[in-house]
């Protein structure tokens, strides 16, 4: 097992201990084709295929000669194969060679494709082809037809071999009918450019229409919005489709609770409700992804302001005591005890009327807006090392951390792993850091090392450009997710990433201190407060520090930091 100071400096045993980001794609970008890289044109295909058996009156290999190809307006394309935007499901269903529907990973034995007709159909043919993407045939697969999407029969049992693929059958009268993968490729992923059924003497229209080219246009319920506030978005696609849904992106990143939205297709209009979440300018776009003969499209941009709160910060004792400085409102304190363990950490809500504190045992509290999800105490969880609370982007659940790097969820916080998880063993993680979107999150121990869990991306560690420090206390992440900086006991900052620029650091002003416990970004991200256990606020950038009242000193020690 490696030691965990090998997995923090050597960037080979790193690849494989951390989650690293995604790239996240725009919403018209498309995958390589062949494939997850240009390298797989190149690269020799394994094909796991498993034995079928003919089933009667099938045949894997026909031909399309004297069928007629059914109106596929209001079909609904869906998988359960991870697809990105730029290959979902209904893509297949677009008429256009341009796009399709792709797996996003190999073929592997169950993925699916399946298709809603709206009503049972008369057809006796499959056609799936791949043009454009030629290597990406099914490998081996069955075809299935249903009635109530529950229930499914096997009318072909295949095995592919080139595109396009025909399949003939039984003539069925079925409304449901998807291709199930039974074999596998370690190499290629499953394409779709177009999906059809086909018929003899089919009653039903056939499409004539011509493709109908769309509009998507984006509006905000609120621009410019105040920080934490919820904006609703509404995208309408003209001329009103049949069907399909719209994924809305903030920032080239997409909104998780926003992806795939269905179409009303009385009105052509989506929407998205979500809570701002980093103040400046946010560049907004929505996705239309396409039905039957309406073809995909994508709104322009739109730059919505967010206004941050007014400047201040609070200040938490070990004993629960809060101290309001500047814009920052009192809400509460908290009380503390024997059994609850001292406060260890802070955290304010996006818009800054409210905030929680957590306690070594992981006892919670929540006061203002801040709403409470649970605690450790409150599951029966007997623990005295957690240090440090971090909550999800639209302040509807937390994280809780311990020093072994073991991670709670509450509320909406999705766990991601952790460092007990991936049989790591430590004892000295200090903070922790929740991406914007929730895709994931990090966290940093007293060296400086950092560890990514699910798409948050890793920026660098002390260790990583050969520091060697055992005094980090906390870590501040940039309001974006684009960037972090550390700061040590000593009042020592150290940056990295692009989303929070280095203002200065204690040691830089020729002060000596040795008990700084955390540090908070200013509202318009150009500066920042340290606080140290004795009370005292040291401000970088545009910070400003206030007078400190009368009644802290008889609190102390200060155990963190929270800014508005």
């Amino acid at each position: 097992m490696l030691n965990r100071s090998y997995a923090r400096r050597n960037p080979s045993a790193r690849a494989t201990l951390m989650a690293f980001s995604a790239v996240a794609l725009s919403a018209t970008a498309l995958a390589p084709a062949g494939g997850a890289s240009a390298a797989t044109a190149t690269t020799t295909t394994t094909t796991t295929t498993p034995t079928t058996v003919p089933i009667a009156g099938s045949n894997c290999a026909a031909s399309a000669s004297g069928e007629q190809a059914l109106d596929r307006n209001g079909w609904v394309a869906s998988s359960n194969a991870p697809s990105s935007s730029s290959g979902v499901a209904p893509y297949a269903l677009d008429g256009n060679l341009k796009t399709r529907f792709t797996s996003g990973e190999p073929q592997k034995p169950g993925l699916y494709f399946q298709v809603d007709l709206g009503a049972p159909k008369i057809f006796n043919e499959i056609s799936m082809a791949v043009p454009n993407s030629a290597t990406d045939y099914a490998r081996a697969y069955n075809v299935e037809v249903s009635n109530d999407g529950k229930s499914w029969s096997t009318v072909a049992s295949c095995t592919g071999a080139a595109t396009p693929e025909l399949v003939s059958f039984h003539t069925t009268d079925s409304r449901f009918v998807r291709v199930v993968l039974t074999g596998s490729s370690k190499t290629y992923w499953w394409s779709i450019d177009e999906f059809n059924l086909l018929a003899k003497n089919e009653t039903t229209t056939t499409t004539t229409a011509p493709p109908a080219p769309t509009t998507t246009t984006l509006t905000s319920s609120a621009n410019p919005a105040p920080l934490g506030q919820t904006v609703t978005y509404t995208a309408t696609v003209a001329p009103k489709p049949v069907g399909g849904t719209v994924s809305f992106f903030a920032n080239g990143t997409a909104v998780t609770s926003c992806a795939a939205v269905p179409v009303d297709i009385s009105n052509g209009q989506a929407t998205c409700t979500a809570p701002t979440t980093s103040s400046g300018s946010v560049a907004v776009q929505a996705f239309y992804s396409g039905a039957g003969r309406f073809k995909p499209s994508t709104s322009a941009l739109l730059s919505e302001k967010v206004n941050p709160p007014a400047a201040g910060y609070w200040l938490a004792t070990a004993g629960g005591q809060v101290f309001a400085f500047g814009a920052a409102a009192d809400y509460g304190s908290m009380q503390t005890s024997a059994a609850t363990g001292p406060v260890v950490g802070m955290a304010a809500t996006p818009d800054a009327h409210g905030y929680w504190m957590v306690t070594r045992s992981g006892k919670v509290s929540a006061f203002g807006d801040a709403k409470f999800y649970g605690d450790l105490p409150g599951l029966g969880k007997h623990v005295h090392d957690i240090v440090a609370i971090a909550p999800t982007a639209d302040a509807k659940g937390y994280y809780l951390v311990g020093a072994d790097g073991g991670f709670f969820t509450f509320g909406d916080a999705k766990f991601h792993g952790s460092l007990p998880g991936i049989h790591i063993r430590v004892n000295d993680v200090v903070g922790m850091v929740a991406s914007p979107s929730g895709s994931g999150y990090l966290l940093v121990g007293a060296d400086g090392g950092v560890f990514t869990f699910g798409t948050t991306r890793f920026y660098g560690s002390l260790p990583g450009i050969g520091k060697h420090v055992n005094d980090i206390r906390a870590i501040l992440p940039a309001s974006a997710g684009t960037g972090y900086i550390l700061v040590g006991a000593d009042g020592g900052a150290f940056n990295f990433g692009s989303g929070v620029r280095f203002r200065g650091s204690v040691p830089g002003e020729g002060i000596r201190v040795s008990d700084i416990v955390g540090i908070a970004l200013t509202t318009d991200d150009n500066g920042y407060y340290m606080a140290g256990a004795d009370g005292r606020v040291f401000p970088f950038g545009d910070a400003q520090s206030w007078p400190t009242p009368a009644n802290l000193s008889g609190s102390l020690p200060v155990a963190a930091i929270a800014g508005t």
